[in-house]
Order: structure tokens, then C-alpha cells, then sequence
């Protein structure tokens, strides 16, 4: 499996048109701490860590409009294409996860859907270059699924998120987790009443 944070976090903030339908997701749930944004760089992956990288893992968004039809027929498709992070394994099990991704490097494929997205309406990349996950919490079951909880940092909000997620840690890390974010409760307020608030997120990672 490959990995869009968003989680993270990757965003209905896109205008125009594309024929790709916004799959059904589950909706990451969040607290209310607002902080100022802070941009560290990743630690390197500890002992027993795992490096997460564009070659291991992919991180997409699916951002809509505000449309009686749906799925949207004009929803637009991106994707983070540099960010680092890590993820570590401790007896077979996921204990920690982090990643730290470049906002200036979302792609659609659409050259001024990717320039407005970058100025201040949306990501605001000159001013916020950073966005960040890092787990505080990982739940597993046994049947391959987890609950996984953490602080994303975008724009100048620090906030709480959770997610569902499939993993397998036989052979390093197998992870996909599908769900969406409101833009808006990180101030990313542009196009009220035109384009949806909730972001679709997609994080796929296979890695060893």
C-alpha cells in the first residue's frame, strides 16, 4: 500500500474542474488548541524506526465545491510530493508517527489551481512552509486496523485529529488511512459557500 496526510494533511481549497468522484470517508475528529505554528525539523528515525519518504509513501488530498450534484463532478486531485517523517515498530507494533511535509510542493498537475493554492487563500506557502503530524496516540486491534491520534500543525493551528487506519507490521510498515479535515478550523477560510470546508485525506505508506 502506498501513502495523503492529507493528513494528514492534503484539501477542498481547490476551484475548477475534474471528473474524479470524492470517495466516501470517515471524518478525522479534533480538538480545539489553536497554538502558533512551529516547524521543526523531523528527528531521524529512532533505533527500530522506519524513514518515510516520497519513494515509500504518497500523501493526496480531494479538494470540492459547494455542488447539488455529488460526488462533485469538477472535485480536484493533488498530492504532497516532498515531506519527510518517520514511523516507529516496537514488538510488531506501530508506537509512533511523524511526518513533516514541504507545502509548496502540492502538485494537481494544474499549473494555476497549483499557484493559487500556495498564495494566501489556501496553504499561504511563503508565510507557513511547514505542516506537521505527529502521533500522541496508536491504538491497534487485531484485526489489522487502528485508531490513530495526533497533533497536526498547519497554517498558524495546532490542533488534535483522529483518524482510522489499516496496518500490517509483519514486514516494516503497511499503513493506508483514508478520511477528511475541515480547512477551516485551521483558518484556512477561503471560498465560503463555493468550496466545501471538508478535505479529503489519503496516506499510504509501504515501507521496510
Amino acid at each position: 500500500m502506498r501513502l495523503l496526510l492529507a493528513t494528514l494533511l492534503i484539501l477542498p481549497f481547490s476551484l475548477g474542474c475534474n471528473d474524479s468522484a470524492v470517495p466516501e470517508l470517515s471524518t478525522a475528529s479534533s480538538g480545539t488548541t489553536v497554538t502558533p505554528e512551529t516547524s521543526p525539523s523531523p528527528e531521524p528515525a529512532a533505533a527500530g524506526g522506519i524513514q518515510l519518504t516520497p519513494d515509500n509513501t504518497t500523501i493526496a488530498f480531494v479538494g470540492s465545491h459547494v455542488s447539488e450534484e455529488q460526488p462533485d463532478p469538477k472535485a480536484r486531485h493533488g498530492k504532497f510530493k516532498k515531506f519527510v517523517g518517520s514511523a516507529t515498530v516496537t514488538d510488531g507494533k506501530l508506537v509512533a508517527l511523524q511526518l513533516e511535509i514541504e507545502t509548496s510542493s502540492l502538485d494537481t498537475e494544474i499549473d494555476d489551481l497549483n499557484s493559487h493554492l500556495k498564495n494566501a487563500d489556501f496553504f499561504d506557502v511563503n508565510e507557513h512552509p511547514k505542516a506537521k503530524f505527529t502521533s500522541t496516540s496508536i491504538e491497534e486491534t487485531e484485526d489489522g486496523k487502528a485508531t490513530i491520534t495526533g497533533d497536526l500543525e498547519l497554517l498558524k493551528a495546532k490542533k488534535s485529529i483522529t483518524f482510522p487506519a489499516t496496518l500490517n507490521t509483519a514486514e516494516g510498515l503497511e499503513l493506508s488511512a483514508d478520511f477528511v479535515i475541515d480547512r477551516t478550523e485551521f483558518g484556512m477560510t477561503y471560498g465560503e459557500g463555493k468550496v466545501e470546508k471538508e478535505v479529503a485525506m489519503s496516506v499510504n505508506v509501504s515501507a521496510k
